[in-house]
């Protein structure tokens, strides 16, 4: 028999992507997929899915049979009109409860969609070509999405320390691709570099994300791993591509004008993307992933192209 593969967030940008690409695999019989959004048009029909938040006391039930677990649900642009106490609880005790049914469920794999700024960010500015081995932050740096995704993974390592399952961590990059040409839109409607500042930073194609999901799951690969492209790309080097000119403000002015955006006209980016994106500059490599038999097709440029 094949693999039964349980998807969460499948409503989402890398779910479905996932959820569609994975279907096309011969090693998977099966694949259910839960958000609390509606079914993507574009899923195929292996996928079941079902509208289910990652918080529910049913996770565990329908996740029954199940071999594998990628999990890739959570908050990642928060509206002010979102109390943070219900963020926190959706990104980290959901992350909990998913763990939790995986560990009663005795799946095989755990397959987290991490981020790049799961690392402790006073670590890495202004550092190039980081490994694994660079620390994790502790939850306390002023940006949280950074706060949820190191939690995340701490979470995910405490509770499935004493089970069987193999844990792996996909740190990725900023994601980009045709599924979702609103990400190049946002960049566009957003052109700011802060005065004295020009970050490098790492585009991700959508096909090059899912190969490494694809290869964890036809190889046990336990451990972090780093999904970015080869080479490193500059904020205004991004910005000349997808052919906008961008302001350049000083820090001040950004923040309190994205601040302004949040709290009173539901923008959906909060003010502390603009340190994490356009003040924090460091570089990753991806040589354990290659190593274990990742290849990327696409480097930062092109994958924002195709985008366009």
């Amino acid at each position: 028999m094949g693999l039964k593969v349980f998807i969460s967030g499948a409503g989402g940008y890398l779910g479905s992507v996932l959820a569609s690409q994975l279907a096309s695999m011969p090693e998977i019989d099966n694949i259910t997929g839960i958000d609390t959004a509606s079914r993507p048009s574009a899923l195929p029909e292996k996928v079941k899915f079902i509208t289910m938040d990652i918080r529910s006391p049913e996770l565990a039930d329908a996740m029954s049979g199940h071999d594998l677990v990628i999990h890739t649900a959570g908050i990642v642009q928060w509206r002010a009109e979102m109390p943070e106490e219900v963020r926190d609880d959706i990104n980290l005790n959901g992350t909990r409860n998913i763990a939790q049914a995986a560990v009663k469920n005795r799946v095989r794999g755990f397959l987290q969609a991490s981020s790049v700024t799961a690392y402790d960010h006073t670590q890495v500015q202004g550092k190039e070509d980081l490994s694994e081995d660079t620390p994790i932050g502790n939850g306390d740096s002023p940006m949280y999405y950074w706060n949820c995704k190191s939690l995340a993974e701490r979470i995910l390592s405490d509770t499935l320390a004493s089970s069987k399952i193999a844990l792996t961590l996909f740190r990725i990059g900023t994601i980009v691709g045709p599924s979702r040409p609103s990400t190049v839109q946002n960049i566009r409607e957003n052109a700011v570099l802060i005065t004295g500042h020009n970050p490098r930073t790492q585009y991700i194609h959508e096909n090059d994300v899912a190969q490494a999901f694809m290869l964890a799951i036809r190889t046990d690969m336990p451990g972090a791993f780093n999904v970015v492209t080869d080479g490193v790309i500059r904020m205004s080097e991004v910005y000349n591509i997808i052919g906008v000119e961008p302001t350049t403000v000083p820090l001040w002015k950004a923040q309190s004008t994205s601040f302004f955006r949040w709290r009173y006209q539901n923008a959906p980016l909060h003010p502390s993307w603009i340190q994490s994106f356009l003040i924090i500059d460091f570089t990753l490599s991806n040589a354990k992933l290659k190593a274990a038999g990742w290849k990327p097709a696409y480097k930062s440029a092109e994958a924002i192209r195709t985008a366009l």
